[in-house]
């Protein structure tokens, strides 16, 4: 299924999944409010393959992906290296940007990218609704993990 349009944005889901999480790909694109002031959702594996994205004009998505994964991945690791488990949330600010990754089972897990300027607690609610749709439309795949959030400032 290539991109089609959703609002101005466009709309990917990736043709290698597992039949859960295309039903909760499914869902999530549904789900999604295009006109709230994100700059992209993307369900990733955790390998930074998407499964499902939608995005305004202009988003590099196979930098975003592979980044994000990245990001996650990394950010892991420092908290486990200070001694800490490994967190469920991340939240991220940086320069014009805030960033949101929430892990979905050990498969998965949730992206969200929105201006600075787009009010914090609208994006975490936003965030949060779309993890329950995701959770609940592929609760055989994706297991539940511990919620913990760590949060990471980051100026330019």
């Amino acid at each position: 299924m290539g991109p089609s349009s959703l609002g101005r944005g466009g709309i990917g889901l990736g043709r290698k999944s597992l039949s859960a999480l295309e039903n909760a790909s499914l869902s999530f694109l549904s789900s999604i409010d295009t006109e709230g002031g994100l700059d992209a959702v993307l369900f990733l594996r955790r390998t930074g393959s998407v499964l499902a994205s939608w995005t305004r004009d202009g988003i590099r998505l196979d930098v975003v992906s592979v980044m994000a994964a990245t990001m996650l991945a990394s950010v892991d690791t420092i908290v486990e290296a200070l001694g800490g488990p490994s967190s469920r949330s991340i939240s991220v600010t940086s320069g014009d940007r805030q960033i949101i990754a929430t892990k979905l089972g050990s498969q998965a897990f949730l992206f969200v990218i929105a201006p600075r300027n787009v009010s914090q607690r609208y994006v975490r609610k936003a965030a949060r609704e779309l993890v329950a749709r995701l959770t609940a439309a592929s609760a055989t795949t994706l297991q539940r993990v511990e919620p913990r959030s760590s949060r990471v400032e980051a100026s330019r």
